[in-house]
């Protein structure tokens, strides 16, 4: 029995043990628990798992002021984007036409200055056909 043990001991401490034989080692250091400095090993492992910690681990550079500061902040965020969503839809109410004959007049208004930007842009595109008209002239007779 003896040379068993030292055979598991041996493959244990070179990490070639099995989880029965871990047990079978176990098991003979519990009921012979003085046979060897190992036994005194596997009674404080034996201790270690039926042991439970008295208190949680708690990092030691968090404090709870923290939290209920990022809380309030997130509050005060909240808040004061819904004043302004409140706001807005206050102030875009002004804004509504409730007469058809009053819409079509301000949308083609509106149509009329952007196609007026766009009719200045076709004069400058015609000046841009014109330089390169001359500038493809000028190449030609290099």
């Amino acid at each position: 029995m003896e040379s068993r043990i030292k055979e598991l001991q041996e493959k244990y401490w070179a990490g070639e043990s099995s989880l029965a034989e871990e047990a079978e080692l176990k098991a003979f250091f519990k009921k012979n628990p003085s046979m060897a400095p190992e036994g005194r090993y596997w009674n404080a492992v034996l201790k270690k798992q039926k042991e439970t910690p008295d208190t949680a681990f708690k990092h030691p550079n968090t404090s709870s002021w923290r939290s209920k500061w990022s809380v309030a902040a997130a509050i005060t965020v909240g808040l004061i984007a819904a004043i302004l969503v409140i706001q807005d839809a206050r102030n875009q109410s002004q804004f509504t036409v409730e007469d058809p004959k009053e819409a079509y007049e301000i949308t083609r208004k509106a149509l009329m200055m952007v196609s007026s930007g766009l009719n200045e842009g076709k004069t400058y595109s015609k000046e841009i056909a014109n330089i390169n008209k001359a500038q493809e002239k000028v190449t030609e007779d290099k």
